[in-house]
């Protein structure tokens, strides 16, 4: 990757992250899914996005149990379904910056009807459970990828540890994360059987994005970032 498109996807991704910052701050209980969706459309494009990536979506919301549901950009539709007082939030964006993209999803909680911004003053232990599984997941990748690893053998190694951490692979089609190729035939998955080295992925950089539950949970939980490497060692967009 040059340096002219690193900082191409990484604004790309900046906007993302302003954009969840502020949807944050939007988000009440009561709102709707289509409601949330909408603000944060709202917001790709105010904080710099050019249009929407995936299938024309900007943001796959889901709430409360909903949040146990994958799905395809082309297949999402968002619903009606309300935040309670004590309620969990899905948001996956896909803005458009040029010819790059940012892909980044996180996952907002609601306790006692306000947004919990930092994560390490969530009360609920099921909440808090949930997402240090994902911050786990996301700390093994870093601690364990390097160039010549195999998409598979990153399926494979990051799933065991997802049924050590007693959570259940929620993603529609198995997957863990893509190359960043801007066609979608193009891209290549963290899936078994892809035994490309993480290295030859598009520009050397790949989404990781763990949806997960706990086993028998009643919601779900995401967080994805773009990663790349420098000098053999990932590093996080």
């Amino acid at each position: 990757m040059n340096i002219q498109q690193l900082k191409c996807y990484t604004e790309a991704q900046n906007i993302a992250r302003r954009t969840m910052e502020d949807l944050e701050q939007y988000v009440a209980p009561g709102m709707s899914e289509d409601q949330i969706k909408r603000q944060a459309e709202i917001l790709l494009i105010q904080n710099g996005s050019t249009s929407f990536w995936y299938h024309g979506v900007g943001a796959l919301v889901h709430v409360g149990e909903r949040t146990l549901v994958s799905q395809g950009g082309r297949e999402y539709r968002s619903g009606d379904t309300r935040v309670q007082e004590t309620d969990v939030i899905t948001v996956d964006l896909a803005p458009t910056l040029g010819t790059c993209w940012g892909d980044f999803a996180r996952t907002i909680f609601v306790e006692d009807g306000r947004v919990v911004r930092e994560l390490s003053e969530l009360q609920t232990p099921a909440y808090k459970a949930a997402i240090e599984a994902e911050f786990k997941l996301h700390s093994f990748l870093l601690e364990v990828a390097r160039p010549e690893m195999t998409f598979e053998e990153l399926y494979f190694s990051a799933n065991a540890l997802i049924d050590g951490l007693g959570c259940k692979n929620l993603d529609y089609s198995g997957n863990l994360g893509h190359s960043i190729n801007i066609l979608q035939q193009d891209r290549i998955y963290i899936e078994k059987g892809n035994t490309t080295p993480l290295k030859d992925a598009e520009c050397e950089c790949f989404t990781f994005e763990p949806h997960i539950c706990k086993q028998g949970g009643a919601f779900g939980v995401k967080r994805e970032n773009i990663y790349y490497f420098v000098d053999g060692r990932l590093k996080e967009m």
